[in-house]
């Protein structure tokens, strides 16, 4: 108790600058030892709280225990100046390394904070938008879609994020991929122009290239398509299809609905997205038919005639309600 008690009446002096020279002298031993670490960290938090209220020691008596203890630190800076040396240049290079290593992080810190902000175009029932992209890039965004971008592309890469249908002109950047995620779908491009359905809902997603080549990553596979070439993934079956497509690529811009082999549940979900309407199936009754064929587009009640005599499925139509069944 007494050599702890000795202990904590001469750090406070120390750290109040009113220390002789054995105080010193033991305080520059203990003050490495483990040990004593509470004692100094307790003591330290004492003298500044006692300085808040306290009258300051004696100026002169203060005076002469600085010159005391400078003397001392004099001294023993020369005894050890050349153990210290690489010690301080160790301590100097950590302290370069440090610094480089900060203004480093400070610089990314700053590079990826840039203001990027990022533009949410949507779209609603039998609605399309026309959207120019930074890069110039041009995008036509098909019904009940989402596309998301930033407003300048200042990354490696020009990454975009659909959610729905829409058609890409992408414009020719060497430099800088064009990449589109949607849904499972990953696209890369360097300049092409080609066309994504991706609705969440849909049995079926697809890409088709109009022109040039581009790179499709899934979690199954990974393909490349040429121009006329289309990828179909059909989520509740598990398969991936590859085929030659002669048809007009993304008729939809010019109105036209096509169908090539596409489950009647899906023919519902475009019609649905088109004429802002509701189609339920009769209840009881099975629909696993495949629709095929193109349509001009009129109106949907010719779209319904035009599925009753090709499929045989029966509608009633009240207002915006229709109702299929055999």
């Amino acid at each position: 108790m007494k050599e702890k008690k000795d202990k904590t009446g001469a750090i406070p002096r120390f750290l109040n600058g009113t220390y002789t020279v054995n105080e010193a002298y033991v305080f520059l031993e203990e003050s490495n030892d483990p040990v004593n670490k509470d004692i100094i960290e307790e003591a330290a938090f004492s003298v500044w709280g006692e300085s808040q209220f306290l009258e300051k020691t004696e100026e002169s008596l203060k005076k002469e225990y600085r010159e005391e203890a400078y003397a001392l630190l004099k001294k023993i800076g020369k005894k050890k100046r050349k153990s210290l040396k690489p010690l301080l240049a160790a301590v100097g290079s950590i302290a370069a390394a440090i610094a480089v290593i900060f203004s480093l992080f400070r610089l990314y810190e700053g590079v990826s904070r840039q203001d990027i902000y990022y533009e949410c175009i949507e779209t609603t029932y039998g609605e399309r938008k026309d959207i120019t992209l930074p890069d110039g890039s041009m995008v036509i965004l098909n019904s009940c879609s989402r596309l998301r971008y930033p407003t300048k592309f200042t990354q490696q890469t020009r990454e975009v994020r659909l959610q729905g249908e829409a058609f890409f002109d992408v414009a020719k950047d060497p430099d800088r991929q064009f990449v589109v995620s949607a849904g499972q779908f990953c696209v890369k491009v360097l300049g092409t122009a080609f066309n994504i359905k991706s609705y969440d809902m849909d049995e079926i997603t697809s890409v088709k290239v109009d022109r040039g080549k581009v790179q499709i990553e899934m979690p199954e596979a990974t393909m490349r398509l040429s121009a006329q070439e289309r990828v179909e993934v059909n989520s509740l079956r598990g398969t991936i299809k590859k085929h030659q497509d002669l048809y007009e690529t993304a008729g939809w811009r010019k109105g036209c609905l096509y169908f090539d082999a596409t489950p009647i549940q899906d023919v519902a979900r475009e019609l649905e997205r088109e004429y802002n309407c509701s189609i339920v199936f009769q209840e009881g009754q099975e629909f696993d038919n495949l629709i095929s064929g193109e349509h001009d587009n009129q109106s949907l009640e010719s779209v319904l005639q035009s599925l009753e005599y090709i499929s045989g499925i029966k509608y009633k139509k009240n207002n915006r309600h229709i109702l299929l069944y055999k």
